[in-house]
């Protein structure tokens, strides 16, 4: 596919989450604390929950409200235990993404 444009901008503020399909790839796009844009597929690897209505950024993460599983901007799945221990968990694809003239695009496959 190369790059794809999917959302603009503007639309994703910082600490947002927003849905980007494109045909059958289900994407969200989100923006850490700082402002950068990351692209990632939208189902949570636990339970296949769609991250654009159960995802919350924190920070640099973005978490699934629905058990807490947490990915960081590489996709890395980790998981805080009560004593603040973060246990390993499934990761989740992240697409390289970019802003252009406004507009956030991904490389897709």
């Amino acid at each position: 596919m190369g790059w794809t444009p999917l959302v603009r901008g503007d639309d994703v503020s910082a600490g947002s989450v927003v849905p980007a399909d494109v045909g059958e790839l289900e994407l969200v796009v989100w923006r850490d604390v700082y402002g950068r844009a990351v692209v990632m597929d939208a189902r949570c690897p636990h339970q296949w929950s769609h991250l654009a209505s159960e995802g919350v950024v924190d920070g640099c993460e973005i978490v699934c409200a629905s058990h807490f599983w947490r990915f960081d901007e590489q996709g890395h799945g980790t998981k805080l235990n009560v004593k603040g221990r973060r246990d390993p968990k499934a990761d989740i694809e992240v697409h390289p993404c970019r802003e252009r003239d406004g507009v956030v695009e991904a490389l897709l496959p």
